[in-house]
């Protein structure tokens, strides 16, 4: 597909500047020139595969024309059409045949001059182009096609006041990735810090949810369960642990037509989770034709490898028309040890601390520190023997053995997916349209995770025991080196389908309704986790149970002070035995039925208006089994839960002035709201309005402001998941702590509330063809937030003040109550040991981390996009900036607690995020390059970390038309030509970057090949 488009990422313009007549100015010559000067003078998206008009000429044309009328001149003489796809898009393709009979688009073409249901084009008669011509008359003249619905709005032809990012699919493969999920991370508006693979292997995702290993959109990073995804204008299946957030990594990128985005919350048209924005793909539904495509690519450093094959086939007979397409894709794991600043987690080399863990092989015998009374490593065991005939004098009393954590780990999972689309529509009448559609995707991850740990409670009952200090029992905190790390396995299916109708009903009303289905199941197994029983009967706590296959008296102990590999096989096969498997299914079912049409013909234009109604049930099922503490596999507490959510809404669109009225500074005026009741089954009811206001004081200029509100309803797990407690370890200072945290839903959650405000202004310049600008500030206030505030900040859990309300510090070792308190913790059923098994007297906190309706947090900032396209040496040159700066990301965890900046920190979005392309095609070639730039940032100590910028260059040929490789393409992309590594960042969690930020596959080389026919 070839493109006139002036940037990568342009911002969809609004039709106050694509509309109306334009001075023209265009000399005769190759058609193809033609149009990128028509494109540049009206601001106008035209996109075309080059083989469309390679090797056709254009007349001039000179005057004031709109679009439409320009095109008509141009083209008067080819097999043509043109077909608005939104407000700045124009298709052009081979004309199809016309049908024996009038549809119902093309019937209501025929009050205006198209197939479409959009408004008549300025001066065109519709006889002139809805009647056929007589032989031997020229060919007729081209036809613009149909107007549709944008997103961020429900009324065709609508422009929406807040600002909508458009990625057609040339702009999808010139983002040098393969995916829709992965293409969309480039964006300077989305942060990647939640829900995506790379944070769940790293233990950097907030929300530790994302079990598939899916890919979400995270807008402003208000949140990705705060982001709506929609597919084709419908809802996705929830995704993860919780059904929260959409997976867009199942999506067949070969069948994508463009990708919609809605920076402003959407509430009050689409209802819940529309507080960041609203992403809408859609999928591709008219070809007459095929494509095929082969792509792969390489990290070049040797991984990962990544491939990609694909095919999409339509067939369009006029009155209707069909398309499957079919996509294979493939790419490996990136494992810690591949990449040097991953492989340790030693940082003093770089001026940082040692974070390496004191759960180690050897391991650390603990004693009770005198000044804290918590337990801490003390002893050293030797490395390099066997773990016999060790003597007290062999230890090395205040050294401590380190380990490297991140060891085998996988930064990226290896990801296989299969996707399949199908697609048909059919005129049943000249007033009634029928369509519908199918996805499926099955996606499967493995990742090896983490190595096992635990604190081991050694005693006189084992063979080995030997303590530094005399003691009858010691406890050592130790690394199962000799195992192999656990390996996780998930699996993603999603199916979705539709089936719908829309109609003409009267005048220029129409209307039409939908059912969907859409599922999503992952299946997840964890093997080569620790056995807690038999861990236990190895070490000689406890007497051979009859019920394991394992004995120690026949096996042999365990022996945890070797510094070296000493244990049988079979003593460590019955260690590492332990699994967990666990299925997670997510549906949605919605019927929907809408209309909108005029209601009034005011002296600005006409007063239109749009009214829907929704029903939509959504259910959420968790199952599994578990193999980590009993002598059989038992199955996990499950959850079966639903909801049903029926909703009005209605949205009006009024011109107060416009051509037929307006005066001195006020070319044009109009007026937008919009309102959305939805009631829920399970919490209750919202009312969420939304108003508008364009105004254009010349030609060339548009200003634009909103006020919206929002909301997200609780997910079904936050409001009816169990209780559960477990062990997790939290920073305090250079120190590591036990930390018991309690964790499950709560059914007395309330909605998530949002305000936001957008205002814009827009300038193309009338003296300046082929500039265009955007300038748009922002400001959302998020309240009530369903958070789980210490799990979220876990990094400073134990030392930020504004978490003390959910943490509890104890002293087991020295304070009876306290040893009541976390022994009666840990006897209940609810509580888990896959993460270990650790003495009571070991804990040093019980922190809650619960999901809670918190107090909020405010975001605001600036987006700018720029772009610029001209010819130059006899060529064409596009320019193009996306540039997005926070001004706050403020946060209270508590109601009680005050707004805290947290602006320029690792882990939330970067103080300012920018992409700039430059674009350069003639003939059949095309270069282009794209500049990153990401803001650095500093640590909680006021450290430095560094910004970023990459460089990512691309090479495009296409077959010239009339010879054997027409059709034919090639396209060569390096991203992050210069391998940049990512800035230096002294974490915590071990991993020297930011993951939220990072890209840690470093220079990517690609090559695609594509035939289009």
């Amino acid at each position: 597909m070839g493109s006139l488009a002036t940037s990568v990422l342009a911002v969809a313009a609004t039709p106050a500047l694509a509309a109306g007549p334009k001075p023209i100015s265009i000399p005769a010559g190759p058609l193809e020139q033609a149009l990128g000067t028509l494109s540049t003078q009206t601001g106008d998206q035209l996109l075309f595969p080059p083989e469309l008009v390679t090797g056709r000429t254009a007349p001039a044309l000179s005057g004031r024309f709109t679009t439409e009328e320009a095109l008509r001149r141009l083209l008067a003489t080819q097999e043509i059409e043109a077909r608005r796809t939104s407000p700045r898009v124009v298709v052009l393709k081979p004309r199809r045949p016309a049908p024996p009979q009038a549809g119902p688009r093309a019937r209501a073409a025929a009050a205006f001059g198209g197939d479409g249901d959009g408004p008549p084009p300025a001066a065109q008669s519709s006889a002139a182009l809805a009647t056929a011509p007589a032989e031997p008359a020229p060919r007729p003249p081209p036809a613009l096609l149909e107007e549709v619905r944008v997103t961020g709005t429900h009324i065709r032809g609508g422009s929406p006041a807040a600002p909508v990012i458009l990625l057609d699919r040339e702009a999808l493969e010139r983002s040098g990735h393969a995916t829709v999920a992965a293409a969309l991370q480039v964006l300077p508006q989305n942060f990647a810090g939640q829900s995506t693979e790379g944070t769940v292997t790293t233990r950097a995702d907030p929300l530790g949810t994302n079990s598939g290993y899916g890919s979400s959109v995270n807008l402003r990073g208000l949140g990705s369960d705060a982001t709506l995804v929609l597919l084709n204008g419908r809802r996705m299946a929830g995704s993860g642990n919780k059904g929260d957030f959409a997976d867009l990594s199942g999506l067949p990128s070969i069948a994508v037509e463009r990708v919609e985005v809605l920076l402003d919350g959407a509430s009050a048209l689409y209802g819940s989770d529309a507080v960041g924005g609203v992403v809408n793909v859609i999928l591709r539904r008219n070809l007459d034709g095929g494509e095929l495509r082969v792509r792969g690519g390489v990290g070049t450093a040797g991984e990962p490898r990544e491939g990609l094959v694909g095919g999409v086939i339509g067939r369009d007979w006029g009155s209707g028309n069909i398309l499957a397409a079919f996509e294979l894709y493939r790419r490996e794991a990136l494992s810690a040890d591949d990449r040097g600043f991953a492989a340790t987690s030693d940082f003093r080399s770089q001026g940082g601390a040692d974070r390496r863990d004191t759960f180690s092989f050897p391991g650390n015998v603990l004693r009770t520190d005198p000044a804290t009374a918590a337990s801490v490593p003390f002893w050293a065991i030797p490395a390099g023997q066997p773990g016999t005939g060790l003597k007290a004098a062999d230890f090395a009393a205040g050294t401590v053995n380190r380990y490297e954590q991140n060891q085998g780990v996988d930064l990226l999972p290896s990801q296989r997916r299969s996707s399949a689309y199908l697609a048909w529509r059919q005129d049943v009448s000249p007033d009634v349209e029928l369509s519908g559609d199918l996805r499926h995707s099955f996606r499967s991850a493995k990742v090896t995770g983490s190595g096992l740990i635990s604190t081991l409670s050694v005693g006189r009952n084992n063979p080995f025991f030997v303590s530094p200090n005399g003691a009858a029992s010691n406890q050592i905190q130790y690394a199962f080196a000799e195992l192999p790390n656990p390996e996780i396995r998930a699996t993603t299916e999603s199916l979705s389908g539709t089936v719908g109708a829309e109609g003409r009903l009267f005048g220029d009303w129409r209307g039409g309704g939908y059912g969907a289905f859409a599922q999503e199941i992952i299946e997840g197994t964890t093997t080569g986790a620790l056995h807690a029983l038999i861990l236990s009967e190895a070490l000689g706590n406890s007497a051979d149970n009859p019920g394991t296959a394992y004995s120690a008296r026949r096996d042999g102990f365990f022996n945890p002070y070797a510094g070296q590999p000493a244990n049988t096989p079979a003593v460590l096969a019955a260690i590492g035995s332990g699994f967990n498997k666990t299925r997670f299914r997510s549906r949605v079912y919605s019927a929907n039925l809408q209309a909108d049409g005029t209601v009034l013909v005011l002296p600005a234009g006409d007063l239109k208006l749009a009214l829907g109604a929704q029903v939509r049930r959504e259910t959420f099922v968790r199952a599994g089994s578990g193999y980590t503490s009993t002598a059989a596999p038992r199955a996990i507490e499950g959850l079966s839960t639903d909801r049903t959510v029926t909703a009005l809404y209605a949205e009006a669109r009024v011109p107060l002035i416009g051509a037929g009225n307006r005066v001195r500074g006020i070319e044009a005026l109009e007026l937008s709201g919009a309102v959305r009741a939805e009631r829920y089954s399970d919490f209750g009811s919202t009312v969420n309005p939304r108003v508008s206001l364009q105004w254009t004081p010349a030609e060339g200029v548009l200003v634009r402001a909103t006020y919206g509100e929002s909301y997200r309803a609780p997910a079904l797990q936050e409001l009816a998941d169990s209780r559960s407690n477990g062990p997790v370890r939290l920073a305090d200072g250079p120190a590591r702590i036990l930390t018991l945290a309690p964790q499950g839903g709560n059914p007395d959650l309330g909605p998530e509330t949002a305000k936001t405000v957008t205002v814009g202004v827009d300038w193309s310049p009338p003296s300046m063809p082929g500039l265009r600008l955007s300038l748009n500030g922002f400001s959302t206030k998020f309240e009530n937030r369903i958070d789980r505030p210490a799990f979220t900040n876990r990094t400073v859990a134990l030392t930020d003040p504004r978490l003390t309300p959910f943490v509890r510090r104890i002293s087991p070792a020295t304070n009876p109550a306290d040893l009541d308190y976390i022994t009666a913790l840990l006897a209940e059923p609810i509580t888990t040991t896959a993460q270990g098994v650790f003495p009571p007297t070991e804990y040093g906190a019980v922190v809650d981390m619960r999901f809670v309706n918190t107090a909020g947090l405010t975001v605001r900032g600036v987006d700018l996009q720029a772009t610029y396209a001209a010819d130059l040496a006899g060529g064409r040159l596009s320019l193009g900036l996306n540039a997005s700066r926070l001004l706050d990301y403020q946060q209270a965890v508590t109601p009680a607690a005050d707004f805290v900046e947290l602006l320029g920190q690792p882990g939330v979005p970067a103080r300012f995020r920018a992409r700039a392309t430059a674009d350069w095609s003639r003939d059949a070639f095309a270069f282009g390059v794209a500049v990153n730039r990401l803001s650095g940032f500093e640590d909680a100590l006021g450290s430095k970390i560094s910004g970023q910028t990459t460089l990512d260059l691309q090479v495009r040929w296409t077959g010239p038309a009339g010879t054997r490789w027409e059709g034919a393409g090639v396209l060569v992309g390096l991203r992050n030509a210069f391998d940049q590594k990512p800035p230096f960042y002294d974490n915590p969690s071990g991993f020297g970057f930011d993951p939220a930020t990072a890209d840690v596959i470093g220079r990517f080389l690609s090559i695609q090949l594509t035939k289009s026919w």
